[in-house]
């Protein structure tokens, strides 16, 4: 895949800004209740933001298990895991720093060690984990996406969604569980390679209408979900059941996001700005958790500083516009720039 896909750079760019919005307003989901109105504000948000990382995951999918370019095993691996490994070694000893001189942690060398290979060191980093995983099975997924026709797409992607996204409501309400594993089913494998047939087998335009109803649908789903499980629970005990990227209600979202975009390509213009933030949104993930706490700790900015109808979008802009600000610097300095590729 030689040429550039503009679509995707502005999907890529709205996905990292949704997703520091969604930090943003799930520290008020978390420490409040549904008895507080500011709970009800900000499950509002958060139940119709939780598209943005599957669309990271299909964007990759769509790249990576599409190439026409041949490439070894070793070559590929070499190319892509240089650029997410380095990171998170730098990232997880920044972050349990952070733990230990903020929060008073401390820890041995073990410990450390223990907690960096079981992804225990920092919230948000499980994703760079779960991308690592997916670019070590990427070169064998390509021969499934090379020789699976469009039926046997389709039938992988359903058996992906029946284990996936539905299975789950099994224990959840029906308090059983299948004897089955999902294997090759697991979510995030299932939304890189719904990226990739997407972009192979484009949705025609008439079933957008449906999807967008579905969306709808599926975010109101979400709303009400999400309060169902929580009403009356201490705030320490948020059950996120509802909120999870590989529930149908948001496939249902993200599938409508994803190929709405597909559908305005053509209307979609290169935009110099989009590109270079495009090119930021790993940086701007493995920072931004930093720049909303100091924002917080130094200039006591947060998403609740004053009502969170104004505090919310503002704390949520300036913490993308710092990061993004320190990340467009760190790619300019030699050595640095590995960090945040």
């Amino acid at each position: 895949m030689a040429r550039r896909y503009d679509y995707m750079d502005w999907l890529r760019v709205l996905s990292i800004f949704v997703v520091v919005g969604i930090h943003v307003v799930s520290k008020i989901i978390n420490n409040t209740t549904t008895d507080d109105w500011i709970w009800h504000f900000a499950n509002m948000f958060d139940a119709g933001l939780r598209w943005c990382v599957p669309v990271f995951f299909m964007l990759s999918g769509a790249l990576l298990l599409t190439r026409d370019k041949e490439e070894s095993v070793s070559e590929f691996l070499k190319k892509r895991l240089s650029k997410v490994v380095i990171p998170l070694i730098f990232w997880s000893f920044i972050y349990t720093l952070y733990n230990i001189y903020e929060l008073g942690e401390s820890y041995t060398a073990y410990e450390i060690l223990v907690q960096f290979l079981t992804d225990d060191i920092y919230y948000h980093l499980w994703f760079l984990y779960t991308i690592t995983g997916l670019y070590i099975m990427a070169p064998f997924l390509k021969l499934l996406v090379v020789h699976m026709d469009k039926k046997t797409f389709q039938a992988f992607l359903l058996f992906w969604i029946i284990f996936s996204c539905f299975l789950p409501f099994l224990p959840k309400f029906f308090e059983f569980e299948l004897a089955l594993t999902p294997g090759l089913f697991e979510p995030y494998i299932g939304y890189f390679l719904l990226g990739a047939y997407l972009v192979l087998y484009p949705v025609p335009k008439k079933y957008l209408l449906p999807l967008g109803i579905l969306a709808i649908a599926s975010y109101f789903i979400t709303l009400w979900g999400t309060y169902y499980l929580n009403a009356g629970l201490p705030a320490d005990e948020f059950d996120d059941f509802f909120y999870e990227h590989y529930r149908p209600n948001a496939l249902f979202i993200t599938l409508f996001i994803f190929i709405g975009f597909q559908h305005m390509s053509k209307k979609i213009k290169p935009n110099a700005l989009i590109t270079r933030i495009s090119t930021a949104t790993f940086g701007i993930y493995v920072i931004h958790p930093l720049i909303q706490i100091y924002l917080n700790k130094f200039f006591g900015l947060n998403e609740t500083t004053f009502n969170p109808i104004i505090s919310v979008p503002l704390v949520w802009l300036l913490i993308f516009i710092i990061s993004f600000g320190i990340i467009l610097a760190m790619q300019k300095l030699p050595v640095v720039n590995r960090l945040v590729p």
